[in-house]
């Protein structure tokens, strides 16, 4: 996992920026909201004459930063940018983003570039270049619109004073410090929440079918996972998004959101339970990163369809959370840091009362309410 906070890059942009704080990474990402905020504010506010949309929250940010997004769709592209702005600007550093974008080895999804040729006062002195072309496995186009964000949170950071060309891996603490610039600013909470609470309406739980009526009101070129995490992040309900990959099967990541944190955290010695006492209940599921999925567990029911609703509320789950949870869901737990994350000698015990789960392309997603 990645600990953004641990990280000297993180401490060194925090102070670049002027964030003074114990805990730079998410107090960057609230740097960023009130940035944003103000500039909302500055326009009208939400609604006509101001800020109508998501839409019109992006064509504002990019005006206040000083930057364009060209997107990748075909070949035809990468020629048109190298007409633009290698030849016609002597922007050179575009006429080879190719090469890089089809790196089979460090794919690239996006990047931004700050123009060598553009003074101060430019409209287009930074460019992002998103990749939305649709690859075999379907992510770049999928990730299209987080990418965007992605980059805009870039231009809002690393790329707020003069910052060289930066290909970084997506481990990287920076990468993940963006991805939840991103996740605040491209899912803006006053366009979020109210479009959460009418999908809610009355019902307790998140269903996958509010996730997609979200993006289809409101952020019609969000991915189905980033709008789902950004969901999280305002859900009051503890629940945990889990990865189930690999043969044989085992649980590859698990994000809880802000609630299901707080809940293991306030949980007393009679809600905590051991590794072993785990193990002896079989009817109780265990959620923790590297762990086995087994044969009739809940995930293989939810996908049989074989779980019934009356059981979904008396089935129990021991969580064990993510080796380091202090930023409340933003940042996740995957197995490569199994290792760290089975150091947890004892988890908490919840009642389920709500599953989903659903194939997508290499693995099975699930989010787990209780």
């Amino acid at each position: 996992m990645i600990r953004p906070n641990s990280s000297p890059e993180v401490h060194e942009l925090a102070n670049t920026l002027g964030v003074e704080s114990n805990d730079p990474a998410v107090d960057i990402v609230v740097h960023c909201r009130q940035w944003v905020d103000r500039w909302v504010a500055e326009a009208g506010g939400i609604g006509p004459p101001g800020i109508s949309d998501i839409n019109a929250l992006e064509t504002l940010i990019k005006r206040k930063l000083s930057m364009v997004v060209e997107e990748i769709f075909s070949e035809d592209d990468f020629v048109r940018l190298t007409d633009k702005y290698a030849r016609g600007m002597g922007e050179y550093v575009f006429a080879g983003l190719r090469a890089k974008f089809d790196d089979p080895e460090t794919p690239t999804f996006g990047v931004l570039i700050q123009r060598r040729t553009a003074d101060e006062t430019a409209p287009d002195r930074f460019i992002a270049v998103v990749d939305c072309r649709s690859d075999a496995s379907g992510e770049k186009f999928a990730r299209r619109y987080f990418t965007k964000w992605h980059e805009i949170a870039h231009r809002m950071t690393t790329h707020r004073f003069p910052a060289d060309i930066a290909y970084r891996s997506e481990d990287d603490p920076i990468e993940t410090l963006m991805d939840a610039v991103a996740s605040e600013i491209g899912f803006y909470e006053p366009f979020l929440s109210p479009a959460l609470q009418d999908a809610l309406a009355h019902d307790n739980w998140l269903t996958f079918e509010m996730i997609e009526s979200i993006i289809q009101r409101v952020f019609p070129d969000a991915s189905f996972q980033a709008t789902l995490f950004a969901c999280m992040r305002l859900t009051p309900t503890p629940m945990v998004y889990v990865e189930v990959a690999d043969e044989p099967l085992s649980i590859q990541k698990t994000i809880p959101n802000a609630a299901a944190y707080a809940h293991w955290q306030r949980a007393d010695e009679q809600d905590r339970v051991t590794e072993d006492s785990t193990q002896q209940n079989i009817r109780t599921t265990r959620i923790s990163c590297g762990e086995l999925v087994q044969p009739g567990s809940v995930f293989y029911r939810v996908q049989a369809g074989e779980l019934l609703y009356d059981e979904i509320e008396h089935h129990l789950c021991d969580f064990f959370p993510p080796n380091d949870a202090s930023y409340l869901g933003r940042f996740p737990c995957d197995a490569t840091e199994r290792s760290a994350h089975n150091g947890h000698n004892c988890a908490h015990r919840g009642v389920l009362a709500h599953i989903q789960a659903r194939r997508v392309p290499g693995k099975l997603i699930a989010l787990i309410q209780y």
